[in-house]
């Protein structure tokens, strides 16, 4: 899994490659972190490289849309793919996920 992060004015955007998988999971929560502390701005998670995400990788994003939600940012996820998409619908957590094409 790889992740580059591009910072643009007041958004943060992270565009991941590759599987969000439990192996991952810990090496993207890694890399995210820094974005905690920017919670305050505008977060774009671009998944159009991203074919499968698991219940680990699931938690990385909520524990990011708490943060954001608490500090007054917004986040939002970018080019869902089809089969994560799925997921997401499956666990109703595209009820609380801004998901844009």
């Amino acid at each position: 899994m790889d992740i580059n992060i591009i910072n643009e004015g007041n958004t943060i955007t992270a565009v991941f490659d590759g599987r969000l998988d439990t192996v991952a999971a810990q090496q993207v929560a890694d890399t995210l972190d820094p974005l905690m502390q920017q919670a305050d701005s505008n977060i774009i998670l671009d998944c159009e490289k991203m074919p499968f995400i698991s219940s680990s990788g699931l938690r990385i994003f909520l524990k990011i849309r708490k943060e954001v939600a608490a500090k007054g940012g917004k986040m939002c996820l970018k080019n869902v793919c089809p089969d994560v998409m799925q997921v997401f619908k499956m666990t109703k957590l595209d009820d609380i996920f801004e998901i844009i094409e």
